[in-house]
């Protein structure tokens, strides 16, 4: 048998997540032709570090159709999977599609991951029944797994998978520093082999998300085997946005901002080339420079949060709280921000293409062009939008970003739009199909999401 260099495993053990970079370097067998096997559970492959907090409190029983406790006789059971706070965000677009159906019951597990940090607080908070990680993968088998990340998906057993992205798509390469092959050589992650493919070579879902024709193409050309199983939808994310966005001015109200203010959003995603790490100063900047009739609230990716702790970005963010700049507080929903703003000030995060597609006029501090892929809706966009000056007015900035705003517009809209105003239909037919139930009479709605909290006080911080 053929055993992957030690040098590669290096590169995997440190990765967190990667589990199957032998498939590049071993012979590949017509796993596509096979008929798909049970799920297996406990499989020996390269795992992330286990992360700091996992749920092991609460239920610790599954849930049983027979079990005379119960008061409504559900018919399904379907295990929510929640690797972080971004993922479970988006996933409350998926599962309330089934909330209100007495004959499915949802139980919750948190999947260990490097950025699970906060997951155990919100699902307390959510009043959601949950079972330890250890018992989702050696209990019974569920009726369906839903999830919004494909780290150890295969390892739950299931009758039935169902994966959805939780960005604007699938827009980064696989990172460099994990990625084993020619650096010019990496996929798009969460669309290759060894994202959706378990050790025996067959796709871990049976349902898979694409927000766009265009992804299909990706995934035909990166992972052939798990074509069968792509669902294209729209964008839930983008869709339930658009709602909010309908009602801009309770937004507005929401969040303290007045009829002449002008709402600068800026938002960072997380990592070495974010725009916390590259243009540290620049939220400072936006909170000094800016005219008074105009405020400036700040989000970040929760992984920021996760990783570095809340009390730390905080603090990160004294000065130009000092200086008038708001913060979203940890782990909030960004939706609500973009909903009510005038602009946007963001990096190469998800929240660009959204906001753009939302017509909100985006400014990039800058743009990591070797983390994106080129074919991306986030590349697509950078070609369209001015990028920071330290040494331009910040106002006339905003101006250019306003100019642009038609083209940004045009560059984002198509890719997020494939299914708009059906992504939920789409959602909820594709969740009853893989049940085998029928829908819900009433017609597939998104709610709007709640306006977000803000860190209104910085002096909790040293």
């Amino acid at each position: 048998m053929e055993v992957l260099p030690l040098h590669l495993m290096a590169a995997a053990s440190s990765s967190g997540g990667i589990r199957r970079l032998a498939n590049r370097y071993l012979p590949k067998s017509s796993a596509a032709s096979r008929p798909r096997p049970e799920p297996k559970r406990g499989r020996d492959r390269i795992k992330q570090p286990p992360a700091a907090t996992t749920v092991t409190s609460g239920v610790v029983a599954e849930p049983r159709a027979d079990d005379p406790w119960n008061t409504m006789e559900f018919e399904r059971t379907v295990l929510v999977a929640v690797h972080t706070i971004t993922s479970l965000i988006r996933l409350e677009d998926i599962v309330l599609h089934l909330e209100n159906d007495p004959r499915v019951q949802l139980v919750y597990t948190q999947v260990p991951d490097r950025f699970g940090e906060g997951v155990e607080t919100r699902l307390r908070e959510m009043e959601v029944r949950v079972i330890p990680w250890d018992e989702a993968t050696t209990g019974q088998t569920v009726d369906l797994v839903v999830a919004a990340s494909l780290h150890r998906l295969g390892d739950l057993p299931a009758k039935a998978r169902f994966a959805a992205p939780h960005g604007a798509g699938y827009n980064k390469l696989w990172p460099a520093w994990a990625w084993p092959g020619p650096d010019d050589d990496r996929p798009v992650y969460g669309l290759d082999r060894a994202s959706l493919l378990d050790d025996d070579d067959q796709p871990i879902v049976d349902a898979l998300l694409l927000p766009h024709p265009a992804h299909l193409t990706t995934l035909s050309r990166q992972c052939p085997e798990a074509v069968p199983y792509a669902v294209v939808a729209g964008d839930p994310c983008y869709d339930r946005l658009l709602v909010c966005r309908a009602q801009r001015d309770h937004y507005r109200e929401q969040l303290g901002i007045r009829d002449a203010q002008t709402l600068v959003a800026v938002s960072s995603t997380w990592g070495s080339r974010s725009l916390l790490a590259m243009n540290r100063d620049l939220p400072l900047r936006l909170a000094s420079e800016l005219p008074a009739n105009h405020r400036v609230i700040a989000t970040v990716h929760p992984a920021v949060w996760a990783a570095h702790g809340a009390r730390q970005v905080r603090n990160w963010f004294r000065d130009a709280h000092a200086a008038g700049l708001d913060v979203v507080d940890t782990y909030e929903d960004w939706r609500g921000l973009l909903a009510a703003a005038d602009f946007l000030v963001a990096d190469h995060g998800s929240l660009s293409a959204y906001a753009a597609g939302a017509e909100i006029p985006v400014l990039l501090s800058h743009f990591a062009d070797s983390e994106v892929d080129p074919d991306s809706i986030v590349a697509e966009l950078a070609r369209h939008s001015p990028l920071v000056d330290p040494q331009a007015s910040l106002v006339k900035q905003l101006a250019a970003a306003r100019e642009a705003q038609p083209a940004q517009w045009q560059a984002t809209h198509d890719r997020l739009a494939a299914r708009r105003g059906v992504s939920a239909e789409i959602v909820r037919e594709t969740l009853y199909r893989k049940l085998s139930l029928a829908e819900l009479p009433q017609p597939a709605r998104w709610p709007l999401v709640p306006p977000p909290r803000l860190v209104r006080d910085n002096r909790r911080s040293p």
